[in-house]
């Protein structure tokens, strides 16, 4: 974790905009802020999910920014499985002759939407967008494309580095029998390496450990379906110490562990390491240091500015100085790993409204690292507010 001082970080980005323009954000307010100068034009958000917190927060986030800068904003719905051709679909569906800019959180179809609409900008959110940077990946062409702009990755930009980080979270618990569950390759191929550099890493430490860890078989694929009730009358799988879930495990996982656990086919102390998050106060109170879920890993909320700041400049013909061109950005990654981390979460992340009043880089101070509010912004500015990613950011 690269633990970044959230206060300094904001304290920095105010000084900057503060010598630049001769404004500063005080109690919310902005004084003497440069104005908007935006041409207009409707930015099109084209989600993977519809509904939950973070769908909520992305949609007040992005009606905020949009109407700030004089943008309309629409969201519409990907394929479900990532299909490129209702991915396409979807966006001619929606797209109009004022259509500036697309923020998508799918990979699916991306070349071919940018070969259709080639003067529409493009930056990503949530996605690992494999098959553009793969050399051999079937969007691969869209990474010389101008208007492609940046990604701002699901969490882990690579799966060696997810793979050992959880590892570590096992090591760390004390857990000596566990196995894995990960979505399917086809739409998730990272968690695949992610599984085997888990698997390397728990091999390495057992060289050397007086108890060692056993991961029991292979790893289960959800196919997007929650995993099933047999997964528990497995040989092995009964008595597991802890699941480590390379997916959405809340939502996939722990409702199967819940019936299990009360039909006793899952031992009690089993617990659940993965990572996603849902408001719910029955989950939530199952959550900590000896309750079901025992961590979760999620995207921090301000890695949501690097797409649309890079539009804003983009449209605007005021792009970074230091811009190095299109790349994957690894978003902060915030930990909950306790009970009384979850109870901030409980208080600051319970709906995407709330959540959008307390993050850590408040919506002004990111505002501040656009060209047009700040004419000597940076790149390395821009990503180093949208990473902020620890608890300890939200403990202020």
């Amino acid at each position: 974790m690269k633990g970044k001082s959230v206060l300094k970080k904001a304290a920095t980005i105010l000084t900057a905009a503060a010598m630049a323009t001769g404004s500063l954000t005080v109690c919310g307010t902005t004084v003497g802020a440069a104005p908007a100068d935006s041409d207009g034009g409707k930015i099109l958000y084209l989600s993977n999910i519809n509904s939950g917190v973070y769908y909520d927060y992305y949609k007040a986030f992005y009606e905020r920014i949009c109407a700030d800068l004089g943008y309309d904003f629409e969201i519409i719905y990907g394929d479900p499985y990532n299909d490129p051709n209702g991915n396409l679909t979807a966006v001619r569906n929606a797209y109009t002759d004022d259509v500036v800019g697309l923020i998508t959180t799918q990979d699916g179809g991306i070349e071919s939407i940018m070969d259709e609409y080639p003067d529409m900008y493009v930056s990503a959110l949530g996605t690992d967008m494999d098959s553009v940077f793969d050399e051999d990946g079937t969007n691969h062409g869209a990474l010389e494309k101008d208007h492609f702009l940046a990604v701002s990755g699901d969490m882990f930009t690579s799966g060696e580095e997810q793979g050992q980080y959880y590892a570590q979270q096992i090591i760390d618990g004390g857990y000596k029998k566990v196995a894995t569950v990960l979505f399917p390759s086809y739409a998730y191929p990272s968690t695949a390496i992610a599984d085997q550099a888990f698997r390397d890493a728990i091999e390495e430490y057992n060289q050397t450990a007086d108890e060692k860890i056993e991961i029991v078989g292979e790893t289960t694929v959800l196919d997007f379906t929650p995993l099933d009730a047999s997964f528990f009358l497995e040989e092995g799988y009964g008595d597991l110490d802890a699941i480590v879930g390379l997916c959405a495990g809340i939502q996939f996982i722990y409702p199967t562990m819940v019936v299990a656990k009360a039909d006793g086919t899952c031992d009690q102390k089993t617990q659940l390491i993965t990572n996603g998050y849902e408001y719910d106060a029955d989950i939530l109170a199952d959550c900590g240091d000896d309750k079901t879920i025992k961590s979760t890993t999620i995207t921090n909320p301000e890695a949501a500015f690097l797409p649309i700041a890079l539009i804003d400049n983009a449209i605007q013909g005021k792009q970074y100085a230091d811009y190095p061109g299109a790349e994957n950005v690894e978003p902060g990654i915030i930990t909950v790993d306790s009970t009384s981390d979850f109870e901030v979460i409980k208080e600051k992340f319970t709906d995407g409204q709330t959540l959008l009043e307390n993050i850590a880089v408040s919506v002004e101070e990111l505002e501040m690292l656009l060209i047009r509010n700040n004419p000597d912004a940076t790149y390395a500015a821009l990503v180093e507010a949208a990473s902020t990613e620890t608890m300890e950011s939200y403990l202020e």
